[in-house]
């Protein structure tokens, strides 16, 4: 658990590559679990005992113990707004350079890993950032071909 810089003392915890607060997250599990097992036992001692068959029963209090889940859910959705403010801002292929070295990735083999994939290129191409990832690259082979005629010449 990574303390926060803030004036406050919250501990975040990683889950699912997420950054949460480890308050907010025992809060929904307690709340999911609350709410699971109630409509469990609700419907297996109270509901279903007066209006189902008796094999019936055990399956229909599952049931309802599914909906408290998604009734968790929604509700723990509506408790606990995310945090995180998401600030677009156009990237240059020198910021994502610096990025990949602070994470000690080798860019060049990533890029050579999505020149050989026809379904990645598409999918970069569809979303817009194929020529900011892939504009050192183009600058290199321009700077290959402007040799090259000139030596031709």
């Amino acid at each position: 658990m990574d303390q926060s810089p803030s004036n406050h003392d919250e501990f975040y915890v990683e889950v699912i590559g997420d950054t949460v607060y480890g308050k907010h997250l025992m809060m929904t599990i307690i709340i999911s679990v609350c709410l699971s097992l109630a409509g469990f036992f609700l419907g297996r001692e109270v509901i279903f005992p007066n209006i189902a068959a008796e094999e019936m029963i055990e399956s229909y209090s599952l049931l309802l113990g599914i909906v408290g889940s998604v009734a968790g859910l929604i509700f723990n959705t509506f408790l606990f707004k995310p945090k995180r403010k998401l600030n677009e801002t156009a990237s240059t292929s020198d910021e994502l350079s610096s990025v990949y070295e602070k994470l000690q990735f080798d860019i060049h083999e990533e890029r050579e890993a999505i020149k050989n994939d026809p379904v990645i290129i598409q999918e970069m191409k569809e979303q817009g950032f194929y020529d900011m990832f892939m504009e050192e690259e183009k600058e290199v082979s321009q700077d290959m071909t402007s040799s090259r005629k000139k030596e031709d010449d």
